[in-house]
C-alpha cells in the first residue's frame, strides 16, 4: 500500500500500519456523524477526513490487500478472514470516496430543508416528532405532505449520489451495486428475498388482523382501510400506552435490567448518553462507536412513551456490544469492530429492544401493572416488531431493483417503492420517499438476518438460563463473551457456535404470530 508522505514522496504502508490508519479514519468518521446528527454541526463535511486518509481507499491499496490475502497460508484462518473484512471495507471506502462531494451535498440539503408548521419553521428531522404526537388525522396529512415535499426536494442529489456509487462499482469491475454488495458482503440477496417473501405471506393474515384491531381501538380518527404513512408515525409512537411509560422510569427500567445481568450502568463511563433536544438533532436514535470500548456514544431524541423506551433499549444493546469489545481486538483487528457486517450488532440491539415483547419482563420492569395489561403491552410491541420486519422485507425486494437500476430517477422505481411498502405494511405511501428510505449497503438485509438470529438466540437463552434469562448473571457471561469478539463472527456463524443451528425466518414468523395472538 502506498502512503503519501508530508514531503510529497510516497512509501509503502504495511498491513499493521494500514489497520492503525483504518481505525483512526473510522473514529473520525463516526465522530463527524455523531456531531451532525446530534445537531452540534449543520454540515456533515466528510471531505477533509476522506482526503486526509485517502491512501486507505485506492485501487493500489485494494490490490495490495488482495495480494496479501492470496499469499496468506490457508491454515491462518483468522488472518484470512480479517483481510477479507479489510478488503471489503477498503472497497466500500473506495466507492464512498468517489461519492464524497455529493454525499456532503445531500447532508447539506437535508439540514437546510425546512417545513412551515404552526407559524414556525421546523427541520425535516423534527417534523417526524411532531407527526408522531399529532392526534388529528387531517393535520397529520397536511404536515406529512409538506414534510414529504421537503424530503423530496433533495432527491436529485440522492439520485446523483447513487449514480456516483454505481459508477464507482463499475470501476472495481462490478456490473452494478447489487453485484458489488453481493460479492463483498457474501450475501445472496435474491435468495434472501425469496425467504422474506415467504415470511410476508406466512404472517400477512395475522398481521393485518392485529393491525386493524389496534387501529380501530386506539386510532379512531382514521379507518384501517385509509391508513397512510402520515399515520405510521402516530402508530409507531403508540401514544395510548403513554400512561405505562413515563419518561422518569426509562433509565430506571434500563438500569434494573442491566443490574439483573450483573452490569452496573452507572460505572460504565465509556458509554455516554445524549438525550437532549436540539432544533437540528436527528429524530432517529443511533449509537456511535467512536473508539470502542473506551468511547461509545448513544444518541436519543425523545419523542415520548413506548417509542423512547424501545429505541433506547435498542441503542443500548449496540452500546453494550461496543462497550465490551476487546481492547486487544480493537488494536489488532479494527476491521472486526468497524465492519461492513452489521447484522451481528443489530442482533444484540434487537435482543434488548424485544424485551418489551415479553409480558413477564414487562410486568417486572414497569410499575403497577396488572397481568392482562402486561400481556396487552407485549402484544402491541410485538405488532410493532412485525411491522418493522415486514417493512424491511419489502425494502429488500425494492433495493435489489434499485441497486441494479441504470436510472436512479426512474418513476417506476418510485412507484414500486410506494406499492411494495403499502402492500407490506398497510400504510399507503407516496412516491417522494423512494430514495430517502434507503440505508447504504443493503442494511435492510442485515436487519432481517439479525431478526432471524435474535429469535433463535433468545430461545437459546431461555432454554439454557431460564425463562427469566435477563436476571441470570450466567447469561450475561455468555453475552459478554460474544460481545468481546466484536463482529468477528457473522450471525450465521454465531448460531452454529452458540449451538442452536441455522437461522431462519419460519421460526421468526411463528414467534411473532404467537406473540400478537397470545391472550
Amino acid at each position: 500500500m502506498v502512503k503519501a508522505n508530508q514531503d510529497g514522496s510516497h512509501s509503502v504502508m504495511d498491513v499493521t500500519e494500514y489497520r492503525r490508519e483504518f481505525a483512526a479514519y473510522n473514529a473520525e468518521i463516526e465522530l463527524a456523524h455523531f456531531n451532525q446528527r446530534a445537531g452540534f454541526t449543520n454540515e456533515l463535511n466528510l471531505k477533509p477526513i476522506i482526503e486526509r486518509f485517502s491512501d486507505l481507499f485506492t485501487k493500489d491499496s485494494i490490490e495490495t490487500i488482495k495480494n496479501k490475502k492470496q499469499n496468506t497460508p490457508a491454515n491462518q484462518e483468522t488472518e484470512i478472514k480479517s483481510l477479507d473484512s479489510l478488503l471489503t471495507s477498503s472497497q466500500i471506502g473506495f466507492i464512498e470516496r468517489c461519492a464524497r462531494e455529493v454525499t456532503d451535498e445531500v447532508a447539506r440539503c437535508e439540514v437546510s430543508s425546512k417545513v412551515s408548521w404552526n407559524k414556525e419553521t421546523i427541520s425535516i428531522h423534527s417534523a417526524t416528532r411532531v407527526l408522531a404526537n399529532e392526534d388529528n388525522a387531517q393535520r397529520r396529512q397536511d404536515l406529512y405532505s409538506r414534510w414529504a415535499d421537503a424530503v423530496g426536494s433533495c432527491n436529485d442529489l440522492r439520485s446523483a449520489r447513487f449514480e456516483e456509487l454505481q459508477s464507482a462499482s463499475h470501476e472495481l469491475g462490478f456490473e452494478n451495486l447489487l453485484a458489488f454488495y453481493r460479492s463483498e458482503k457474501k450475501i445472496d440477496y435474491k435468495t434472501l428475498a425469496n425467504q422474506t417473501n415467504n415470511f410476508l405471506a406466512r404472517t400477512e393474515e395475522n398481521y393485518f388482523n392485529s393491525l386493524n384491531k389496534t387501529i380501530l381501538l386506539n386510532m379512531t380518527e382514521v379507518a384501517p382501510s385509509e391508513l397512510h404513512h402520515a399515520d405510521y408515525f402516530r402508530f409507531n409512537r403508540m401514544v395510548w400506552l403513554d400512561v405505562f411509560f413515563p419518561k422518569h422510569n426509562l433509565k430506571k427500567a434500563y438500569a434494573q435490567t442491566m443490574e439483573g445481568l450483573g452490569i452496573d450502568p452507572e460505572k460504565q463511563t465509556n458509554i455516554k448518553i445524549d438525550d437532549e433536544i436540539r432544533p437540528q438533532k436527528n429524530a432517529r436514535a443511533a449509537c456511535f462507536r467512536i473508539k470502542p470500548p473506551d468511547d461509545v456514544r448513544l444518541l436519543l431524541s425523545p419523542i415520548g412513551g413506548i417509542y423512547d423506551y424501545r429505541t433506547f433499549f435498542h441503542e443500548a444493546g449496540h452500546a453494550q456490544h461496543f462497550a465490551w469489545m476487546s481492547h486487544s481486538l480493537f488494536e489488532r483487528n479494527p476491521e472486526f469492530i468497524y465492519t461492513p457486517e452489521n447484522a451481528t450488532t443489530e442482533a444484540f440491539a434487537f435482543l434488548f429492544q424485544n424485551l418489551f415483547n415479553d409480558p413477564i419482563w414487562v410486568s417486572e420492569n414497569l410499575p403497577h401493572l396488572r397481568e392482562e395489561q402486561a400481556k396487552q403491552i407485549s402484544k402491541e410491541t410485538s405488532l410493532l416488531t412485525l411491522f418493522s420486519v415486514r417493512r424491511a422485507c419489502a425494502k429488500l425486494t425494492y433495493e435489489i431493483e434499485l441497486h441494479s437500476s441504470t436510472d436512479m430517477r426512474s418513476e417506476k422505481l418510485a412507484q414500486n417503492h410506494a406499492a411494495s411498502q403499502s402492500q407490506a405494511t398497510g400504510f399507503k405511501r407516496g412516491h417522494e420517499l423512494y430514495l430517502w428510505d434507503v440505508d447504504d449497503g443493503f442494511y435492510c438485509a442485515d436487519y432481517l438476518r439479525a431478526w432471524a438470529f435474535e429469535a433463535g438466540f433468545r430461545e437459546h437463552l431461555k432454554s439454557r438460563y431460564g425463562r427469566h434469562w435477563w436476571k441470570n448473571k450466567k447469561s450475561a457471561d455468555e453475552l459478554i463473551d460474544l460481545w468481546n469478539t466484536g463482529s468477528r463472527y457473522r450471525v450465521e456463524e454465531l448460531a452454529q457456535l452458540v449451538g442452536f443451528g441455522e437461522t431462519g425466518f419460519d421460526f421468526l414468523a411463528d414467534d411473532l404470530i404467537k406473540a400478537i395472538r397470545e391472550k
